[in-house]
């Protein structure tokens, strides 16, 4: 009898278990009476997510609990689009409501979307809403466009890395700590808040934890880092509850596009508008003002995105958008019939003169405009691997000319674009966009390779990618082989990426005359590729030639006047000739180009001291202390001490010197503190730290100032007495 009762006891006790756990992650929040126009906005963009490597979209090896989570309990939209499979392009898309066709915005890099745009932030600031954005990577920086109508848009990267460049990317623990630092903040006021993840983006290089939960190949990689970036959003929702603002936030969580693990030939994205890198997941999640648990299986795009906001929000969408507002189907009224859609990728054309890719999906049908076009039918192959353009010829040709049509109507309806919409890559842009895949191989165009099908293209792209990878195993030997046979085996072709591979395996091999001579040959055969200038402008200042070096950065400065690298290595020239004075209007012109240029103004303060322009110098150091980025810079705040005790504001040294030993501990540090207390009347506090600075750091104090430590400690013990 015993065994009867406890029998359904038990299975109604493993349900509630099942129940908890499913619902750990987004927990119910009492309902709460919110104005639609008062609601705040988190829009959250994963960068390269594609739909079918999130749980709740039916992958089973995925580590998603917050997203399944927030889809669950909120709207998910099983079939969104991206116009383009590239970050930049995608996100001037979401923020518009345009096609890359109207903003104009047709790549990574090379583009910028300009002022006439009319920004989600920029609708939202006007309805009073603080705005902020903290974005993960260089290829949305705000020289880019996108920061348009934000208050605060911190792409500062890891500029706390006072001597290095920026790095490309940031990990999803900075930006949700560079978030965390403003929400604190601003959580009582209305705003609207964009955080990008950028962590599935290649390189994947997930932690530890992560790696050991899936495969060691390159697709276990990248869902490693779906999963730690999850884990972040988690800690996003959870700081939102904490403060009690999760239950008055419209949460929208996308993803920009896609990425290929060789289904048809590409690894990664940019070049093809498959179904791997147009699908991604759309999630809505307010429990208040939505549905809970609706799965929406039309279609909706990117460009969707801006309206439908704006719509339940109350506000009024732009006549100019071109996208649609999908707000009715939030609250489950479905649509008669399927949406269709322009998608587009110009990167083959751009980066290698192939030939552009556009194409709409309409019905079931999705058509691709090729020299050899495609036509699937994604209902029943939804992985397109049965191209039907001939067995269904006829409708390929309706559906081209409705591309034609549909192209034309969004350009037209585009707004008229600045001169400087289209913007010529610096090196440093190049070596950025490299690192992130971007640029992978050819760099410029090629006649022989104008028209050809991306299909084709892939091939010898992909050929290149090994000798980079075969570079990145230190096999120069290898790689000087593979690159040769490939030049054998495309004679009609000469790209500037054999020039760069070349290059790279005679710097491998520390052969600096070499590697000059390529890159002269290289300049010879592309004289309108900037990097080139620049590459061979360094290494013959290396080998001594600095009048040729010079004159290359006015050769590259006619090319791209606003080519920073170019006068800051005049700038270094004239300082090997020990002319500081020279040296100085190069720095200058650098920062007029690059004002947010950390790096750089520490060089230029640098200068200003040996010059003695003392004043100068700590009116720069003054301005970068308020920065966060450098705010917690040691050896800056130490610098700026000093300089504050020489020209008499104590009070500021104390307070800068203060911090500066409770952020490292140094001998150096601790005696100048200690001299500014004493000077400050603070003798006791003197003592103290003097102390510290003779007896745990001593090594750090060359003899001098250990003798003046111990002479001052005597001192000031002796003052202490009277």
């Amino acid at each position: 009898m015993k065994k009867k009762v406890l029998i359904p006891l038990l299975g109604i006790f493993v349900l509630i278990v099942i129940i908890i756990i499913s619902l750990w992650v987004v927990k119910k929040d009492k309902a709460i009476k919110v104005a639609a126009g008062d609601y705040n906005l988190l829009v959250i963009t994963l960068d390269t997510l594609r739909a079918d490597r999130v749980g709740v979209y039916g992958y089973e090896a995925a580590l998603t609990p917050n997203l399944d989570a927030l889809a669950r309990e909120g709207v998910m939209f099983e079939y969104c689009y991206t116009p383009v499979p590239l970050t930049l392009p995608a996100h001037s898309s979401i923020f518009t409501g345009l096609y890359p066709l109207a903003h104009r915005v047709r790549d990574n890099g090379m583009y910028r979307l300009t002022e006439p745009a009319v920004t989600l932030a920029e609708k939202m600031k006007e309805k009073g809403f603080h705005t902020f954005a903290v974005i993960a990577s260089f290829v949305l920086l705000s020289k880019f466009g996108l920061d348009q109508g934000f208050d605060i848009y911190d792409d500062s990267l890891n500029s706390h890395k006072m001597y290095n460049n920026y790095n490309s990317e940031i990990p999803a623990s900075l930006v949700y700590s560079k978030f965390l630092q403003w929400f604190e903040k601003n959580y009582h006021k209305r705003f609207f808040a964009w955080v990008h993840l950028y962590d599935p983006h290649k390189p994947y290089n997930p932690p530890k934890k992560y790696t050991e939960k899936f495969k060691r190949d390159i697709s276990g990689r990248y869902d490693a880092e779906v999963a730690y970036t999850d884990e972040y959003i988690g800690k996003i929702m959870e700081k939102l509850r904490a403060k009690d603002v999760l239950q008055k936030t419209v949460v929208v969580i996308m993803g920009d596009h896609g990425e290929a693990f060789g289904e048809h030939k590409e690894i990664g994205h940019g070049i093809f508008c498959y179904e791997e890198a147009l699908k991604v997941p759309l999630i809505f999640y307010n429990q208040n003002l939505l549905p809970r648990g609706l799965r929406v299986t039309q279609r909706v795009n990117l460009v969707d995105i801006m309206p439908t906001i704006l719509d339940l929000l109350g506000m009024e969408i732009p006549a100019a958008v071109q996208g649609k507002s999908f707000a009715h189907l939030l609250s489950g009224k479905p649509e008669k019939q399927q949406r269709g859609f322009y998608f587009e990728s110009m990167h083959g054309n751009n980066e290698m003169n192939w030939a552009p890719l556009m194409g709409i999906i309409d019905g079931p049908y999705k058509y691709i405009s090729l020299p050899e076009a495609e036509l699937y039918n994604l209902e029943t192959d939804r992985e397109e691997k049965e191209n039907l353009f001939w067995k269904k010829n006829r409708l390929a040709k309706e559906m081209d000319k409705k591309l034609m049509k549909w192209a034309a109507n969004y350009a037209k309806s585009g707004f008229d674009v600045d001169a400087d919409a289209k913007r010529e890559l610096t090196a440093e842009d190049k070596n950025r966009l490299q690192s992130l895949g971007y640029i992978s191989s050819f760099s410029a165009k090629s006649d022989a390779a104008a028209n050809t099908d991306p299909k084709k293209g892939i091939i010898l792209d992909n050929k290149i990618k090994q000798i980079f990878a075969t570079l990145g195993k230190d096999n120069t030997g290898l790689a000087e082989k593979q690159l040769q046979d490939l030049i054998s085996q495309y004679p009609e072709i000469n790209l500037p990426i054999f020039y760069d591979l070349q290059l790279q395996i005679y710097v491998k091999k520390n052969d600096l005359e070499k590697s000059a001579g390529v890159l002269k040959e290289a300049l010879e055969k592309f004289p309108k590729i900037e990097r080139f200038y620049i590459l061979y402008a360094f290494k013959i200042r290396d080998m001594g030639q600095l009048p040729e070096a010079e004159a290359t950065c006015r050769k590259l400065l006619e090319l791209n006047p606003r080519f920073t690298r170019a006068y800051i290595l005049q700038g270094e020239i004239q300082e090997q000739k020990g002319n500081i004075e020279a040296a100085i209007p190069f720095y200058e012109k650098a920062l007029t180009i690059e004002p947010q240029n950390i790096s750089l103004k520490l060089k230029y303060a640098e200068l200003l001291i040996i010059k003695r322009s003392f004043q100068q110098a700590l009116e720069i150091y003054d301005e970068l202390l308020e920065r966060k980025e450098v705010s917690g810079n040691a050896n800056l705040l130490f610098k700026v001490g000093l300089f504050s005790a020489q020209f008499g504001n104590m009070e500021k040294a104390e307070k800068l010197l203060k911090k500066t030993v409770s952020l490292r501990p140094n001998g150096k540090f601790y005696f100048n503190y200690a001299l500014v207390l004493s000077r400050n009347g603070k003798l006791r506090e003197a003592l103290e730290n003097m102390e510290i600075a003779l007896k745990k750091h001593p090594s750090d104090l060359v003899e001098r100032q250990i003798q003046m430590g111990q002479k001052a400690i005597a001192l000031w013990q002796q003052q202490l007495q009277r």
